[in-house]
């Protein structure tokens, strides 16, 4: 199992917003997680890929604690990661940021790798520019680019196809079918019916803090 996690339960003050939520990913695992706004779908990647601890419950990836060290470097490597922020350096280049995050990574052959990953989503023209002067867009596809460098067993996105255009997204979604077909695991958030539907293999729904599969 590459994710396991068990009736995970996270409040904000009184908000209840995740309740007795369980999951289990394995490879070859693309789950779509939808619901309304706010219902708790960033907040569960977050506690997916270690950003946020739950209140109460267990989560195990790779089989190790996302929460300490080292192993929180072990799964670091081997996960992927695009949330809202872009989570990149506004004043480095497109380059500088994908070389410095390969680098931490551990990535070996990361030179190759960087015009690889660039190629594929169509910024190679945008490596010499700082982040700070892309457009929204760019930076999108320059943020994806880095969750992709070290070709992770599991890639959590939250609303990958939000503000890009639909060559963007086609450029997404093709990623994604092809991280399936290679049995690769997705789990990622979407209000895209569309996208959602040629990404997946598995559609799950958070509604009032739990998580039901469709």
């Amino acid at each position: 199992m590459l994710l396991s996690a068990k009736k995970i339960n996270k409040s904000y003050q009184d908000n209840n917003v995740l309740q007795d939520v369980s999951l289990d990913i394995k490879s070859g695992d693309s789950i779509c997680i939808s619901g309304e706004n706010g219902s708790g779908k960033s907040t569960l990647l977050k506690i997916f890929c270690g950003l946020l601890r739950p209140n109460i419950g267990t989560l195990s990836v790779f089989g190790r604690d996302p929460y300490k060290q080292p192993e929180n470097l072990f799964i670091k490597q081997r996960m992927g990661v695009l949330m809202h922020s872009n989570m990149l350096y506004p004043q480095l280049t497109v380059k500088e940021n994908l070389l410095f995050f390969s680098k931490l990574l551990g990535i070996i052959n990361y030179r190759p790798r960087v015009c690889e990953v660039t190629d594929e989503l169509n910024i190679s023209k945008f490596l010499n520019i700082e982040i700070y002067k892309l457009s929204n867009g760019n930076r999108r596809k320059a943020s994806f680019a880095k969750s992709l460098l070290n070709d992770p067993e599991i890639l959590i996105t939250d609303e990958p196809e939000a503000n890009i255009d639909n060559d963007t997204i086609e450029i997404f979604a093709n990623i994604f079918t092809q991280r399936l077909k290679r049995s690769k695991a997705n789990i990622f958030t979407s209000h895209n019916e569309k996208f959602s539907e040629k990404c997946s293999n598995r559609r799950m729904k958070l509604e009032n803090g739990r998580l039901l599969e469709l």
